[in-house]
């Protein structure tokens, strides 16, 4: 298949969304408006930084954070 043709497919949460260039997860996370604290980054089932390259043909997945504190009885 030619590149001309693949898309980066990115899923996050119900809504999934695809792209047709090269980007840095950065320049993702910017286009979604999503804050990089508030979600992991997986590429092809790796964890990546906000400073890795994604590829049209790579599969991506944007994992909510939560987090939550211990409350003493």
């Amino acid at each position: 298949m030619s590149a001309f043709f693949e898309r980066m497919r990115v899923r996050y949460g119900q809504q999934e969304y695809e792209f047709s260039e090269r980007m840095r997860v950065r320049a993702l996370l910017e286009k979604l408006n999503v804050l990089p604290e508030t979600v992991v980054v997986v590429r092809n089932e790796e964890i990546v930084t906000e400073d890795d390259w994604l590829d049209v043909e790579d599969e991506v997945e944007l994992i909510r954070v939560v987090s939550g504190g211990f409350v003493g009885v």
